[in-house]
């Protein structure tokens, strides 16, 4: 019974350069089907999958109603349950409509609400999507190692073009949530509005003003909230399943995303550099970080940071796949030990540990780098260094097509470690044979913006 579900609760996709035949043939085979059970499944999918996403717009129109909406007092634990507790069971695609509408919740809430709306939402939500996306992937690496018929691998191309799109859509959301440059929304009620926002009378139970702060008159604690960026990283609750998402993300074999995470963990860990919030001196007025980091959140974060990010970054490093982004992946190395070799050991016992590392050299490099005004291509240069020679290959080296026909004749023999999308590109195409006898080759597609190459079944 439940392979019959399965089938029933598969949508079917007609792709750009992976399925066969043009969109409008896709749609007249629908059609075609509409009277069997094929067509009967696809109606109850559509049905299903209409009930959802209708539900995701009534959310995201009820958000509009601002602290009518969000200063609920019992809101964000159910909503967060609804939203993430059977995720794990949608397909690839619809989890990007659910991410979508994730975004609107963080967007629209007001910065006096953050902290009684965002951390159950949020903590759900990267739990959730780190559990999905990682499992996926594996899956794909699984399915890599298995020669597969032609109509499977078109099958799980399609897969792996979707996967790669949720993918790039969750990362995307991760840097929007932590952008230094993002600020959040303003007013909690209109300017022209002379009534305080705690006074406003709710349906329902709500926030109330006494026991938090999260409701008062507009400009006046709305200016002392921290950023939305800042919010996260103070939230343990929030950053610790946010970066073990991050940290896998960095091994999946997308370079585009891994790019946008390699620039978002450059960017926040000199967050985590100071084990104690710095001291205010009113001498001085107003610090630039008025909401430092709680001391335990810094510590374990950095920890973190300073074995499994950094493990990561290393197993990439070496990774032939990944060859493109070693100038990234050793920036965001030079950028940990500098921040955390004052504050920590744990850095450097990891380097030390390498296979083929002289811990000599290890403290010749973290002196190196640590230099007051060293470039940052000097000090990528000087990890690049250190680890050039890790597992016996040379980094130099990694990615170089050979032009011996000798070692090109050998590679063929060998499994391509290719996954199968990829594969499938590199293979020339028969041309196909037209009715005045002309050959006409297939198009490869621009795999750039895989957003906008696949539709639902009508």
């Amino acid at each position: 019974m439940r392979t019959v579900v399965g089938r029933v609760l598969t949508d079917r996709f007609w792709q750009a350069g992976i399925s066969e035949g043009s969109k409008d043939d896709f749609y007249a085979r629908v059609l075609e089907k509409k009277n069997t059970l094929e067509g009967l499944a696809s109606s109850i999918r559509g049905s299903v999958r209409f009930v959802r996403e209708t539900c995701y717009a009534i959310i995201y129109c009820m958000s509009r109603l601002d602290v009518q909406f969000y200063g609920f007092t019992e809101l964000p634990g159910p909503l967060a349950n609804a939203l993430f507790a059977d995720s794990f069971s949608l397909s690839a695609h619809q989890v990007i409509n659910l991410l979508n509408l994730v975004r609107y919740l963080v967007d629209h809430c007001p910065i006096e609400l953050r902290e009684h709306f965002l951390p159950p939402i949020l903590a759900t939500c990267f739990q959730q999507m780190d559990t999905k996306i990682s499992s996926e992937w594996e899956k794909l690496g699984r399915q890599g190692e298995i020669q597969a018929a032609a109509d499977e691998l078109t099958e799980e191309m399609k897969a792996e073009s979707i996967l790669r799109q949720l993918t790039y859509s969750a990362v995307l959301m991760v840097a929007d949530f932590l952008d230094p440059a993002k600020t959040g929304k303003q007013p909690l009620i209109p300017q022209y509005s002379s009534t305080p926002a705690h006074q406003i009378l709710l349906p329902g139970p709500t926030i109330n003003p006494s026991d938090s702060k999260a409701l008062e008159a507009p400009g006046s604690e709305s200016k002392k909230q921290p950023s939305l960026r800042k919010f996260c990283l103070m939230n343990s609750s929030i950053v610790v399943p946010l970066l073990l998402f991050c940290s896998h993300a960095i091994r999946m074999h997308d370079g585009r995303c891994c790019g946008v995470v390699l620039r978002v963990f450059r960017s926040i860990v000199p967050e985590f550099n100071t084990p104690e919030p710095t001291k205010r001196d009113a001498t001085h007025g107003t610090l630039p970080d008025d909401f430092p980091i709680p001391p335990e959140t810094a510590r374990e974060i950095r920890e973190f940071i300073s074995t499994e990010v950094l493990k990561a970054a290393i197993s990439s490093l070496h990774d032939p796949y990944f060859v493109e982004s070693q100038k990234d992946l050793g920036s965001l190395i030079a950028s940990i030990l500098i921040s955390y070799c004052p504050v920590t050991p744990t850095p450097r016992g990891i380097l030390a540990s390498l296979p083929n590392i002289k811990q000599d050299d290890v403290d010749q490099t973290i002196e190196y780098v640590s230099r007051p005004g060293l470039p940052t291509r000097q000090q990528r240069a000087a990890i690049l260094d250190l680890l050039k020679d890790l597992k016996g290959v040379s980094i130099s080296e990694m990615g170089k097509l050979s032009k011996s026909l000798g070692v090109r004749h050998e590679s063929r023999l060998k499994k391509s470690s290719r996954s199968k999308m990829a594969q499938e590109f590199m293979t020339a195409v028969e041309p196909v044979v037209t009715n005045a006898g002309a050959a006409v080759g297939r198009k490869t597609p621009d795999l750039e913006g895989v957003a906008g190459m696949f539709n639902e079944e009508g």
